[in-house]
């Protein structure tokens, strides 16, 4: 290519860019009602911010964003755009696979769901009378195994929690979940949902600030937790278990509710670490537990080994047990005609966790201990070899919302003939 035209190639990328900046705008709703709220996103385009001003509005029906539009949605505030849902409990807004990013709205007693990837939640409110979903994260409707990606900030959850599941409810059957077993761990990338710098309230007794399932894959860090924990779910009956879960850097206080344990992990594999606790625990430890020891299910049974789900290893009362702690990917796509995959061996770690002067450590729940062992399927203060934390802050929260390309920085050209 000559030198000319490289150049009219670098000016014409640069004249795209500015014509991208230039053509987003801001578009105002009227008010903070549903109707003019989705009015408002109906009328803007990739890259527009739709503005909601100050107010308390109640919806009774969902605002939902194109998956076609990838906007910010920015409220005045957290208790300055309060939004109540009726009736209590359902989707006060879809994402859908947009990728836009929400900030600065109260959500009473309705929660957010978001899909797709590159998506952003940031300085939201959640609050809820009951204990609730507030935000839920899944892929939808889709059959290819992808898993939602983005990232959940400095937002205040108050009686609610981040659920996560890697596909939505019904599709067991047809091999979703299954596909999102046969892709690689990737522990330490953004292959994930991100959960950081939130505060979790616990109003409610025995409820938890996230936990995950149908293949689900979450990174939860920097938070502070009051009086609330952090769960995992394993294979239940026909779902396949939580895929990975990375904990640390987190705070988990007892501040005046009787608390049993910080996290109870029963699926999957991943790494906890660096998490301090303050206050009185019933017992100051990590759970692992699989409720297939203990519970027969549908479909998937007893491990005991009777169940063609599990790896019925001679003499090891069906171990591995399906998506088991400790076990990560399948070794081949489970389908109708060859399922029942072999799992490989991914042992989950644990390092640097305190209360006090104390070590948090794992310990094994119920009637675990024949399927999950140390030294085997989990180990104590040892930090996971070749493991390295995914950046942070996660580069959403960084590079805030953008979705136009930015010119070129420091354009020249060099070594070509004329």
């Amino acid at each position: 290519m000559t030198r000319h035209a490289l150049t009219m190639l670098a000016v014409a990328t640069i004249g795209l860019a500015v014509l991208s900046e230039t053509d987003a705008a801001t578009i105002q709703a009227g008010n903070c009602s549903q109707s003019s709220t989705q009015s408002a996103i109906n009328s803007a385009s990739t890259g527009d911010t739709v503005s909601v001003p100050a107010g308390n509005c109640t919806w009774t029906s969902t605002v939902t964003i194109p998956s076609t539009k990838r906007i910010a949605l920015q409220g005045a505030g957290t208790d300055v755009t309060v939004i109540t849902f009726v009736p209590a409990g359902g989707t006060a807004l879809n994402l859908s696979k947009s990728g836009t990013r929400v900030s600065g709205f109260t959500f009473r007693e309705g929660a957010i769901l978001a899909d797709g990837s590159n998506w952003r939640i940031d300085h939201c409110k959640l609050q809820f009378s009951s204990w609730s979903d507030g935000i839920t994260v899944g892929s939808i409707n889709t059959v290819n195994g992808n898993h939602p990606t983005g990232v959940i900030d400095h937002c205040i959850f108050n009686n609610s929690r981040v659920l996560v599941i890697g596909t939505n409810f019904g599709l067991e059957e047809n091999g979703t979940q299954h596909a999102m077993w046969s892709r690689p761990l990737g522990l330490g990338t953004n292959n994930a949902v991100f959960v950081e710098n939130c505060t979790f309230n616990g109003v409610a007794n025995s409820v938890n600030a996230i936990d995950a399932n149908y293949g689900g894959r979450f990174v939860f860090r920097y938070n502070t937790l009051n009086d609330i924990y952090v769960e995992a779910h394993s294979v239940q009956g026909n779902n396949r278990a939580v895929r990975s879960w990375e904990i640390y850097n987190n705070t988990f206080n007892q501040v005046s509710k009787s608390m049993w344990v910080p996290m109870f992990l029963r699926g999957g594999t991943g790494v906890v670490f660096n998490n301090t606790l303050t206050g009185t625990w019933n017992t100051a430890g990590i759970a692992l537990d699989n409720v297939r020891d203990c519970e027969t299910r549908e479909v998937s049974g007893l491990c005991n080994g009777s169940s063609p789900w599990d790896g019925n290893q001679a003499g090891q009362s069906g171990y591995p047990c399906r998506d088991q702690i400790g076990r990560s990917t399948d070794s081949f796509l489970w389908t109708t005609s060859t399922p029942y995959p072999p799992q490989a061996l991914d042992p989950a770690y644990a390092w640097s966790n305190k209360h006090g002067s104390s070590d948090v450590l794992f310990f094994q729940h119920n009637n675990c201990a024949n399927h999950i062992q140390p030294g085997r399927d989990y180990f104590n203060n040892a930090v996971r070899p070749g493991y390295t934390p995914y950046t942070y802050p996660h580069p959403l929260v960084q590079g805030g919302f953008s979705s136009t390309l930015a010119p070129p920085e420091n354009l020249h050209v060099v070594g070509l003939a004329p």
